[in-house]
């Protein structure tokens, strides 16, 4: 029996997208230390405390999208530096990324089509995680920082489900997605999320960094720039930072004191 291409097609989409069922993909047994749930996930994660055993702050850090491959563990020591300044740092590994040599729920950002990016229902579930591990510590601000892919799910979830989060750090952030496919001449996503289209929801006491390098060819600097512009104009405390030096990799960024700078501030002021 001949079956049909459309059929094909559709059936070559089932390891790509990952077709299960929402209830088969929360932990079975989360501990909010090594794992946690969100709505349809169960997510990896890599918790450090402070010293002083302080949990007043609670700071997630997101990976990007990692399209070259490889695991998400380079976010793991600004998620250790937090704790250094009395948060509790979060590494967390998105939906179907590594960290920590575990693997969370589901399928990367990379091993999907791009109309699969950086959808609500994904993004949800990542910040119903977020208020679990607030809950579970018993926090009263949450920070979330966010590279590339991570900065559009903080930027999101800061203004889509306020007030939940009270400070963001967005690093290589595409923050208005639009503008980021027209620059790379690629074709408009209708259903991708952007953190631009949720400023007006942002509350008037949130904090924003948004960090980038001057050589990121990924994310160029007037993505950021343009979003803190339009932030401050609706009267929110914005700040854009511009690393000399550094492209749209981690590595430059990580280590520079634009970023040292807002992690510390975004840690330890709260804000008006």
């Amino acid at each position: 029996m001949r079956i049909p291409a459309a059929l094909l097609a559709a059936l070559a989409l089932i390891p790509a997208f990952g077709w299960h069922t929402v209830a088969g993909e929360r932990c079975a047994s989360p501990d909010n230390v090594t794992s946690v749930s969100g709505t349809a996930h169960c997510l990896q994660i890599k918790t450090y405390t402070p010293h002083d055993g302080s949990a007043g702050t609670l700071a997630v850090v997101l990976h990007g999208a990692l399209s070259r491959g490889g695991d998400a563990d380079y976010i793991t020591g600004t998620a250790r530096i937090s704790a250094t300044y009395g948060a509790v740092g979060v590494a967390m590994a998105r939906p179907g990324y590594t960290l920590d040599g575990r693997t969370s729920t589901r399928v990367a950002t990379r091993d999907k089509h791009p109309w699969y990016w950086h959808r609500a229902d994904e993004i949800d579930s990542i910040a119903a995680a977020v208020e679990a591990l607030k809950k579970h510590h018993g926090s009263e601000r949450v920070v979330m920082v966010g590279h590339s892919a991570g900065a559009v799910v903080s930027g999101v979830t800061l203004g889509r489900r306020a007030p939940l989060v009270d400070a963001v750090v967005l690093v290589s952030c595409p923050c208005d997605f639009r503008k980021y496919r027209s620059w790379h001449d690629r074709e408009p996503l209708p259903r991708a999320e952007s953190p631009v289209d949720y400023l007006d929801s942002v509350p008037k006491s949130a904090r924003i960094f948004a960090v980038t390098g001057k050589r990121d060819r990924v994310t160029p600097p007037f993505l950021a720039r343009d979003y803190v512009e339009r932030a401050r104009k609706r009267g929110l405390d914005a700040t854009f930072l511009l690393v000399e030096q550094a492209g749209h990799g981690f590595g430059r960024l990580d280590e520079s004191a634009e970023l040292d700078e807002a992690l510390w501030q975004a840690i330890k002021s709260p804000g008006r």
